[in-house]
């Protein structure tokens, strides 16, 4: 069986027995849950990293991963790049974290999915800043005093949350493979004219990107049973075929 949920931002207490007994789930080693993104898992080689990775690999179910915009990309790109279910991975915790890699098809118990992880940081007005620029000190301090949320670059905000032409292209010629048709897509955020009816709706600050408009000409071309998403940090069935996950586990085609 294939559950989804939304951002877990390295707080995995709702995938906890205690959690999936109170909502009556009993998974199993044939169960899979997707997190769609900001999984928050990779962020530091620490004991909590350690601690972590032994947690999981004792789960019964195993865990499927899109990357989000919080993520330590420089960490995940310590993995290798393996073949797994006809797409490329990268084994976390072996068979039990498996991030999906951009651009990919995969078949998962009957069910064909399209994985496209990354979005655009939303939360940051103070900006990514780096410890090489002469004014750090000073920009750093700025932002203290003004109380102006803010990220540094490698160590709380990494360039790689949005994706290369590369990675673009192979999503495009693997979906082309594919005739553009797959049963579900998972992706972290959402087209570009979606995305702004959610934000508008949640009254929360966003904007267009190149991941954005990526999905949006998506929406135009792809044949899809429906399409998950997180980012938003809201649970909202957008309409009949996208769904906005966050706290909640459902089922696949809930």
């Amino acid at each position: 069986m294939i559950y989804l949920t939304g951002d877990t931002h390295n707080d995995f207490s709702k995938l906890s027995n205690k959690s999936l007994k109170k909502h009556d789930l009993k998974l199993t080693e044939d169960d899979y849950i997707f997190v769609a993104g900001d999984f928050g898992l990779c962020w530091a080689h620490d004991k909590t990293f350690d601690w972590n990775c032994k947690w999981f690999a004792e789960r019964s179910f195993t865990t499927l991963w899109v990357q989000g915009n919080h993520e330590n990309y420089d960490m995940i790109a310590e993995y290798p790049l393996e073949e797994w279910h006809g797409g490329l991975v990268r084994h976390i915790v072996r068979d039990k974290v498996i991030l999906l890699e951009r651009g990919q098809i995969f078949k998962i118990d009957g069910h064909t999915f399209f994985t496209f992880g990354g979005a655009a940081s939303h939360d940051i007005p103070g900006g990514a800043l780096d410890r090489n620029d002469p004014e750090f000190e000073l920009k750093l301090k700025e932002r203290r005093r003004d109380w102006i949320p803010y990220r540094i670059i490698g160590e709380s905000w990494w360039p790689q949350e949005l994706p290369t032409e590369q990675e673009l292209q192979t999503g495009l010629d693997n979906l082309a493979k594919a005739d553009f048709t797959v049963d579900y897509v998972i992706t972290h955020c959402c087209a570009t004219d979606l995305q702004t009816a959610i934000v508008h709706y949640l009254n929360k600050p966003s904007k267009a990107d190149v991941l954005t408009d990526y999905f949006q000409i998506l929406e135009g071309k792809l044949h899809y049973k429906h399409w998950y998403f997180g980012h938003y940090h809201y649970y909202l069935q957008a309409d009949e075929k996208h769904t906005v996950l966050y706290n909640d586990i459902i089922k696949l085609d809930e």
